[in-house]
């Protein structure tokens, strides 16, 4: 456990810039960035038809890929590079922050509960063992 409650607060910050950049311009400054032969990897295929189409008005000559942000170190590799830049959609990378701030927060839990000795917590929990044992789990 975060006995600190810094990743519940980081969670928090990153959902509150998520809301705030809402309708700022961010895909029209990511098509403006585009040249022909770059790709836009995007996190759902809703956003990635839409960037397509978009592209296209455009006469821009784009690769938009979808890849989910809990797969990009499996996935993204698995494509041969771009001709030009790699680029990620905005909604991607808020996706992916999510995921690795939920992830460390995971991590922190796992850690110190299988790193800390027989204190109150595991203590409490061998107790619950034993009811458990003693009554039955039903």
């Amino acid at each position: 456990m975060d006995h600190f409650g810094i990743g519940h607060a980081m969670q928090a910050m990153v959902r509150v810039y998520i809301q705030g950049a809402r309708q700022t311009g961010r895909t029209t400054s990511l098509l403006e960035s585009l040249k022909d032969g770059d790709r836009v990897v995007c996190a759902t295929p809703k956003h990635a038809g839409d960037l397509e189409r978009r592209c296209r008005q455009r006469g821009l000559q784009v690769d938009v890929v979808v890849v989910e942000p809990q797969q990009a170190h499996d996935d993204i590799f698995k494509r041969a590079p771009a001709v030009g830049r790699t680029v990620f959609d905005h909604a991607w990378i808020e996706l992916y922050y999510q995921h690795v701030l939920e992830r460390a927060a995971r991590d922190i839990d796992f850690l110190q509960r299988e790193t800390s000795g027989f204190g109150t917590a595991h203590m409490e929990t061998r107790e619950q063992a034993r009811q458990l044992h003693r009554w039955g789990n039903s």
